[in-house]
This record gives C-alpha cells, structure tokens and sequence, in this order.
C-alpha cells in the first residue's frame, strides 16, 4: 500500500482554514467539530490544536483570511475610485455574509475583541493619511464599518422598510457602497 506524502506545516494549516471555510459557510461554528474540519481537510484534527490552538483560533484564522481578502479588493481600486473599492470590499464580505453573527456570537462569548482579527478600513487609511489620524476620520470609519456590519446582517429587512427592495442585491450594494464612499473620500483627500 503506497503511503501518501506528508503536508507541511504551511499545507496542513490551508487545507484547515479552506476545509473550516467551507463547513462555516454552511453551519455555525458550534455545529461544525474538529474532527468534522479535520476529516473534511484530509489531516489528523489534533493539527488544529497544534496549528490554531483549537477550534477558536482556527475560526479566528478564516476571518482573518476574509479579512485580508476584502483588504486586498479595497486597497485595489482605492486611488482610482473611492466608490468602486469600498463595493469591491463589500463584495467580498457580502459573499461571507455568514462572519457578521460569527464575529457577534465571538465578541459576545469572549467579552470583547480579544482573539478576533483586525477588521478595520483604519489600516487603509493610516496607511494613505500617514500615522496622525484625526478622531473624527476614525469615527467616520467606525460608523461604516457598523453600517456595514448591520448591512450584513439585515440588509434584506432594511431593504424593505426602506423600499429599497425594488432594487436587486447588487444596485443595494452598490448604492451603500457609494454613500459611505462620499463620506470617507473627502477624508482621504483632505
């Protein structure tokens, strides 16, 4: 019987991330097992205590991944159009609208952000506006990304007390994304 090589480390942990993106899309995380992650990533579920800690850091490692992916749309498109990166970003996220209660359900069950990646358009504009961001440009940010947040979980709701459910998802998406677009470009200009 011919042995399969082994993965390394780096391999182990993708396969882990993909695998638990996969079974979160489709169930919360508190009915989704390590074994099931594991077996569904073809390696030993103690992988995941060893590569993440356990089930909680691997969580935290596919938001993370989320995170940067929606990073990566944003900063594409940021120099060229304002609107069209922010509906880039939220694209991304509206496609993994399942993270909203996942993160919810993390804040609530850990008592705050501890242990939950980074999930700020502040790294963005630190980077564009230099080290000295005003408080304000930081609240400009804070209420987009609760927006955001609120979008995706109640966009449908929202969309339908506000009548904006004549309009498909995707005229929605982009008619948030070129509303917070006008209020955070003449930040980045300024």
């Amino acid at each position: 019987m011919a042995r399969s090589r082994r993965l390394s480390s780096e391999q182990s942990s993708a396969r882990l991330i993909e695998a638990a993106t996969e079974l979160l899309r489709l169930r919360p995380p508190a009915e989704v097992s390590v074994r099931e992650i594991a077996a569904r990533a073809g390696v030993n579920h103690g992988l995941i205590h060893r590569h993440f800690g356990g089930k909680d850091g691997l969580v935290s490692a596919v938001l993370e991944r989320i995170f940067r992916q929606t990073g990566r749309a944003i900063v594409a498109s940021m120099d060229s159009d304002p609107a069209e990166a922010v509906y880039q970003g939220l694209k991304v996220l509206m496609g993994e609208r399942w993270i909203a209660p996942v993160v919810a359900h993390l804040l609530a069950s850990r008592g705050g952000p501890e242990g939950i990646p980074e999930a700020s358009m502040m790294s963005v504009f630190g980077r564009r506006l230099g080290q000295d961001v005003s408080p304000q440009v930081r609240m400009v940010v804070a209420v987009g990304e609760a927006a955001t947040l609120g979008w995706m979980l109640f966009e449908p709701l929202v969309a339908r007390g506000t009548g904006l459910d004549g309009l498909d998802a995707d005229q929605r998406l982009r008619l948030f994304a070129s509303t917070l677009a006008a209020h955070l470009a003449p930040l980045l200009n300024a």
